[in-house]
């Protein structure tokens, strides 16, 4: 008897819809089973102005998911259509480039409800060796406008190309969607 109220109690958390963390207080981000949500700043960072999320696999492998909500409204720098957004991501994946003069291929992502654009930069000085703690080969910036307002940017750091840990990050930054304050009974 202990067993199957056992079976039962783990069947009903494995269907149990997992918690939406909250990006701001406009986007709600909802984690997908084997990642969790964690502290997104090492002891000693500065806070950052914009709001921060980060994800991480539950088993410690290392991939790694890190979501900001910025304004798409900056004088001089509005997101408002593929184009700019375009414009905006290969801004924000600067720091992953091989170098300043890298002309990247910027590739559009289907997004319900808005639009994306993303970059994939591995780092060369890893390409065939192994992974250092607390370094990743590949770094994937992703930039979403949802709804024609909330800009979400996304870097996902992961060590295989096209690997579940990129599609996994995927799926977490995808599931963002406008926070209601009134949710449905």
């Amino acid at each position: 008897m202990k067993r199957l109220a056992a079976a039962l109690l783990l069947s009903c958390l494995a269907l149990a819809p997992l918690r939406a963390d909250l990006l701001g207080k406009v986007v709600e981000i909802t984690g997908i089973p084997g990642w969790k949500s964690v502290e997104p700043l090492e002891p000693g960072q500065p806070t950052p102005p914009f709001p921060v999320l980060k994800y991480v696999p539950v088993d410690g492998h290392n991939a790694a998911v890190l979501l900001s909500l910025l304004p798409a409204n900056v004088p001089g720098h509005e997101v408002t259509d593929v184009a700019s957004l375009k414009r905006f991501n290969l801004l924000a994946s600067t720091p992953y480039l091989p170098g300043p003069d890298a002309k990247p291929v910027i590739n559009e992502l289907k997004v319900p409800g808005g639009i994306g654009a993303y970059i994939t930069n591995e780092d060369p000085a890893l390409v065939g060796k192994p992974v250092p703690p607390n370094e990743y080969r590949i770094a994937t910036t992703v930039t979403v406008l949802l709804d024609g307002q909330y800009l979400i940017h996304a870097t996902l750091f992961y060590d295989e190309p096209d690997s579940a840990d990129f599609k996994d990050g995927l799926k977490i930054l995808l599931s963002a969607g406008a926070h209601s304050t009134n949710p449905p009974l």
